[in-house]
């Protein structure tokens, strides 16, 4: 099965963080860019420079998780099993793109779920949906 995945290019972020502001109106209805599943880093001392980070599906998460709670769903999203995990964090310090994240409203990790809303918005091509080709079997 063939893998969408998030495409970054940094240098076409605005910084606008629509992308954080859509994340987490669709999961959580609010506006609250602390509970988006990814993040827009300021590239300081570099004026008007931003890189987004995403997911990159690596599956560290998963492989620390004391509690099974993170899987690889068949289209390559992260996800967690919210009754099972107990916000330990382990999965937030092995994530190198470090966009897992914990919030106080919450008692599990948020990570991106591949809902592809955050490219809907970004208007830029700063972040946008490609499809990775799934490897042949021989």
């Amino acid at each position: 099965m063939d893998k969408k995945r998030i495409k970054v290019v940094s240098s076409n972020c605005t910084g606008c963080r629509l992308c954080l502001q859509i994340c987490a109106i669709h999961h959580f209805n609010e506006i609250n860019p602390k509970k988006a599943a990814l993040r827009i880093e300021a590239l300081f001392p570099q004026p008007g420079a931003y890189k987004p980070r995403v997911c990159i599906q690596c599956r560290k998460c998963e492989e620390v998780c004391p509690e099974k709670a993170i899987y690889q769903r068949e289209d390559g999203a992260m996800i967690v099993i919210k009754e099972k995990c107990t916000n330990c964090g382990e999965c937030i310090k092995v994530c190198r793109p470090q966009v897992i994240f914990q919030h106080r409203d919450l008692d599990y990790v948020i990570i991106c779920d591949n809902c592809f809303k955050c490219t809907e918005l970004c208007n830029t091509g700063a972040i946008s949906v490609y499809t990775k080709p799934a490897k042949e079997s021989v």
